[in-house]
């Protein structure tokens, strides 16, 4: 069943993201702004990496860590998902990369949200009846 399921049915929709030099006090404020934990860095609208509050966090203990840019804390090669891709290959693909979230694409590279493991809590959480979601596993 899980192979029949989209990305685009459970992911979180995001419209913000960073680019490589924008300040970390940006990112900072535009997480607090959204509510978000992490954002998607770009360069030449592409993603190169992702952005969260403890990696901001550690770099503003360092003098001038405010100012410096997003490339300096960002964590590279993010795990990049498309909107088609089925639920299976997801979760498999960040088990297999021990990744806790992965960025969801378009079309064309464009950004359009994440998945993360609460994504997937939150599908398998609107079964109440167990048995029910065990067959539905093993289908």
């Amino acid at each position: 069943m899980l192979h029949r399921l989209q990305v685009k049915q459970h992911y979180t929709p995001i419209s913000e993201f960073l680019d490589v030099e924008d300040p970390v006090w940006k990112a900072w404020r535009s997480m607090k702004d959204k509510e978000v934990k992490l954002l998607p860095v770009v360069k030449s609208g592409r993603v190169v990496g992702v952005v969260s509050d403890r990696d901001i966090v550690q770099i503003s203990g360092y003098n001038g860590g405010q100012s410096m840019p997003v490339k300096e804390a960002m964590s590279l090669d993010p795990l990049l998902i498309r909107l088609d891709d089925s639920l299976d290959q997801v979760l498999k693909a960040m088990l297999r990369k021990d990744q806790q979230f992965a960025i969801v694409v378009g079309d064309g590279g464009t950004i359009c949200g994440l998945f993360s493991w609460a994504c997937a809590f939150k599908f398998f959480l609107n079964f109440s009846d167990i048995d029910h979601l065990r067959q539905l596993l093993s289908s």
